[in-house]
């Protein structure tokens, strides 16, 4: 396989500077394979590194050019000779953090926060917008062949959706409220129902991702263009509020209203990033209710789980996706997305004519 030597990538050379053309194919190590590239999401990272305002690459740990695309699904075409757990053909799906293996963080399972990491796409490493991509076997997982590529591109915000649910130890007493009916809100809300809450109600402003959000198994919204949040939120607990909350927004003002809808001794999750702003939070109201509040960064550990409750039909990722483009038209889905179109949910790469 390895006789193929130039492919075609797609490169950011600097903020808004991006290029479609031919690279060379990336060797492989000896305990590495080569992967050939069939479908790429699109999210929010990507198109800050296109911006040029992604922390990595404003703070000096990355550096352009760089191939991006971190969520992502393929087929191993070629292997080294240590790969012991991975055949050629098996279709896979990788983790975005790649660790180093040795520090006391990787050796306490918090391989996100290694000091020596790289990231896919993102951070020291071309990702997955070219027509091949090399990977350590240690970060692959495999999927089963009857899940097309489109579901498991998703894989990935599935993952950092999972692990942040994960936190907050989902019970059947529970009430969760998911803030943001993005991607990483609408995956958290299934995964919630799936973890057993009683009740999983979406936030948002958008009326297509909240009906999105219903289609998927929530049993209730409140659309803040229509309706007050602690308003809402009382009435549909009947004045208990929720016991746990996820948000998935990075927006200030949602940050700072999770107090008003929180039960006594909830549990909140932050999956978004405020993009350098602060938040200003009631420190009173979460000291005298007793609340739990967790960070989560990445998804450390629990990539298998998410494949298996995929592969199960528990989780629906298939339905996020709004829209698709070819590779090569990447710039086209940033422009998108700088547009704020509403119709957008999710954006996937289509890499090569195959029709899986």
């Amino acid at each position: 396989m390895q006789t193929v030597k130039q492919m075609k990538a797609v490169q950011i050379l600097g903020a808004r500077r991006i290029n479609y053309g031919a690279v060379d194919v990336p060797q492989y190590g000896p305990d590495e394979v080569l992967i050939k590239v069939h479908r790429v999401g699109v999210c929010a990272t990507d198109l800050e590194i296109y911006q040029g305002i992604m922390v990595y690459f404003l703070n000096g740990q990355s550096s352009f050019p760089i191939i991006p695309g971190h969520e992502w699904a393929g087929e191993i075409v070629a292997k080294g000779i240590e790969v012991q757990d991975f055949e050629i053909g098996d279709r896979v799906v990788g983790e975005t953090t790649i660790a180093c293996g040795r520090c006391p963080f990787c050796l306490h399972g918090q391989y996100n926060l290694c000091p020596r990491r790289i990231e896919n796409g993102v951070l020291a490493k071309d990702g997955a917008c070219a027509e091949y991509m090399v990977y350590p076997s240690h970060a692959l997982h495999k999927f089963d062949p009857a899940l097309g590529y489109d579901e498991a591109c998703l894989i990935e915000p599935s993952a950092v959706a999972y692990r942040g649910v994960q936190k907050l130890s989902i019970t059947p007493r529970d009430r969760v409220a998911v803030l943001g009916a993005g991607p990483i809100g609408l995956l958290s809300a299934q995964i919630a129902k799936a973890f057993g809450a009683r009740q999983v109600v979406m936030v948002d402003m958008r009326d297509n991702r909240l009906q999105k959000g219903l289609q998927l198994g929530c049993d209730s919204i409140i659309d803040l263009s229509r309706e007050d949040l602690t308003k809402a939120a009382s009435r549909l607990t009947d004045g208990e509020m929720f016991s746990a909350i996820i948000e998935a927004t990075g927006n200030t003002a949602a940050v700072e209203n999770v107090t008003s809808i929180a039960a006594l001794g909830a549990r909140v999750a932050l999956l978004g990033l405020c993009g350098g702003k602060r938040a200003q939070m009631d420190v009173d109201h979460i000291v005298t209710h007793d609340l739990e509040i967790y960070g989560s960064l990445s998804s450390p550990g629990v990539w298998a789980s998410v494949v298996h409750m995929l592969e199960s039909g528990k989780l629906k990722t298939k339905d996020l996706i709004t829209h698709r483009f070819p590779v090569r038209d990447l710039e086209k889905a940033f422009h998108l997305m700088e547009n704020k179109d509403p119709s957008i949910i999710k954006i996937i790469l289509e890499i090569g004519q195959e029709n899986e």
